[in-house]
């Protein structure tokens, strides 16, 4: 009876955080953000209202006060919700100036209009001057700790008044950026508890979506029947040229958001997922019908690299990795279709999420690198998926690969300065402030740079044929999360797990499992609910050993 009471009150209390999350919002304009759209002088807006309005508009001009342009928009019903029925709008603001900035708000008569916002349109850097762009994946409405210091575990809302107290550092000091890209898995998920957590998400990521034109693609947590009618009507704004056009979820036909491509400055984008490995499909949309689009799209791309040089594919789950379990088969599925395109049509870049950490392969071609970033004569492989997320971070269970340059499982974003058409400088920035202390947050902890002066497709006969061994400390590094909590890094730049081999062995179980209940004590304290947090086993793996509030159980079965 008592267990009854409070599954009761439990259900109770979850119905009122609903009830305040919808009704809070009602005939509100929210959750705006802002996208690259098909053409120069274009940018697409989308957001959401809880009722339906008037018709939909964009209004906009060069001085804040003076919207003196005006456009229409069209307006979508989300119904898939249980209990609940919502609405997106998505408008285009058109004839453009590049390098020109330009204030706007959205609305409608009956819902009334958002606040003003600031967005360039495509600037155009001064000689000598990089782009900048801002890309990370996994992030989640709580723990989205890559968008400011004071996002927590604790709570789901990380909006602009809950990060107004320090705006020099993480995702909302980068407002500056061209562009922002989100590869996959966005709330944790979209569609739970009747789509209020999507709608946090969308109201925490406005402060910068809002600002600078933030792209996306899609993601596993955006699989299921709800969340993926989320993702497909919350990313309409999106610049569409999939093949097939639309793609139809539990909610409707709609444009198809699984694929597309844009240009922005020297670097063309290509946008998939590898959600259609797996299963995802509304039986027009298919794994083949995306192979032969991205086929035909990175033509075009070729045919175009004196005026567009750079290319990056992007998606969610990982071609090369080397964590834990997601390297093997399912990397192997996707790595066997696309490397080949990849390689045959000159990528210069393939990055995407999933495994929360990051790591940056050299230039990599069926298993083998010249581990040398000049003139790269393969694809760069890039995972950066620890944006955040409740499931906190993924370790890093098998040795370092030689093909693997440098591998960090704190928490972190990348940031891609574009020079021209030959050097790109790539820096990976930690925004850990789970166990760090607060000065490393906004800290570089990777640096490097990528010089290519022949674009174009990559030559068989000179790609990559050794395997190296090893890979030098001066070339190669790893920053793991649990170095400084368990104080045994000996410094040499090996991996973790390796050291923590050596360490056992050296000093024995007993010592072993005393920094394991430490290390225990520390993650499980204050108010940690609702994550999971990993061990690090007696051979390195840490991944999911515990989960909040249980202890942890050695491999073998001891306590």
């Amino acid at each position: 009876l008592k267990l009854q009471f409070l599954y009761f009150i439990g259900s109770i209390m979850k119905l009122l955080v609903f009830l305040s999350l919808v009704g809070c919002a009602l005939g509100a304009v929210e959750q705006v953000r802002v996208a690259l759209w098909k053409t120069d002088d274009s940018l697409s807006v989308e957001w959401v209202t809880q009722e339906a309005g008037g018709t939909p508009e964009v209004r906009w001009g060069v001085a804040n006060g003076s919207l003196t342009h005006t456009a229409s928009g069209d307006s979508r019903v989300f119904t898939v919700d249980p209990g609940r029925t919502w609405y997106t709008h998505a408008a285009v603001m058109d004839k453009l100036t590049p390098g020109t900035e330009y204030y706007y708000q959205v609305g409608d008569s009956k819902n009334g209009y958002s606040a003003t916002f600031k967005v360039m349109n495509r600037r155009k850097p001064a000689s000598g001057q990089p782009y900048k762009h801002i890309l990370f994946g996994d992030m989640g409405a709580a723990c989205a700790f890559t968008l400011c210091t004071a996002c927590t575990q604790q709570s789901n809302v990380c909006n602009k008044t809950t990060c107004s107290g320090n705006t020099t550092v993480g995702l909302v000091s980068e407002t500056d950026a061209d562009m922002m890209l989100h590869v996959g898995d966005f709330a944790y998920n979209l569609g739970t508890d009747n789509g209020t957590i999507g709608d946090e998400f969308f109201r925490n990521i406005e402060q910068v979506a809002a600002w600078t034109p933030y792209m996306v693609s899609h993601g596993n947590h955006e699989d299921s029947t709800s969340d993926l009618a989320h993702y497909i009507e919350s990313w309409r704004n999106m610049p569409t040229n999939a093949v097939p056009p639309t793609f139809q979820t539990a909610n409707g036909v709609a444009p198809n958001t699984l694929y597309f491509s844009w240009d922005h400055g020297l670097v063309h984008y290509v946008a998939i997922s590898t959600e259609l490995w797996f299963g995802v499909t509304d039986g027009n949309t298919t794994l083949a019908t995306m192979l032969s689009w991205l086929k035909a799209d990175l033509e075009a791309a070729n045919k175009n690299r004196d005026a567009v040089p750079w290319v990056m594919v992007h998606g969610h789950r990982s071609v090369y990795c080397s964590c834990d379990g997601d390297c093997d088969a399912d990397a192997k599925k996707v790595r066997d279709d696309l490397e080949p395109i990849l390689f045959d049509n000159g990528v210069d870049f393939f990055v995407n999420g999933h495994e929360h950490n990051y790591e940056r392969m050299w230039p990599t071609y069926k298993g083998k690198s010249d581990q040398s970033n000049f003139d790269p004569k393969a694809t760069i492989y890039v995972v950066t998926g620890a944006a955040g997320s409740h499931e906190m971070h993924e370790p890093f269970i098998y040795p370092k690969p030689s093909w693997s340059a440098f591998r960090s499982n704190s928490f972190s974003y990348s940031r891609m300065w574009v020079y021209n058409s030959t050097h790109i400088h790539w820096q990976q920035v930690q925004t850990d402030p789970t166990f760090f202390p607060m000065h490393d947050y906004g800290r570089v902890i990777d640096d490097t740079w990528i010089v290519q002066n022949h674009h174009g497709p990559f030559n068989a006969s000179l790609a990559p044929k050794v395997k190296p061994t090893s890979c030098p400390k001066d070339l190669c590094g790893s920053h793991d999360h649990w170095a400084p909590l368990l104080g045994i890094d000996d410094g040499s730049g090996r991996p973790m797990d390796e050291q923590i081999r050596e360490w056992r062995k050296k000093n024995g179980d007993d010592a072993w499992r005393l920094k394991l209940r430490g290390l225990l004590k520390m993650a499980t304290s204050g108010s940690r609910t609702g994550v999971q947090w990993e061990d690090v086993r007696e051979d390195g793996n840490s991944d999911g050993a515990w989960a909040y509030p249980m202890g942890f159980t050695w491999k073998n079965g001891r306590s």
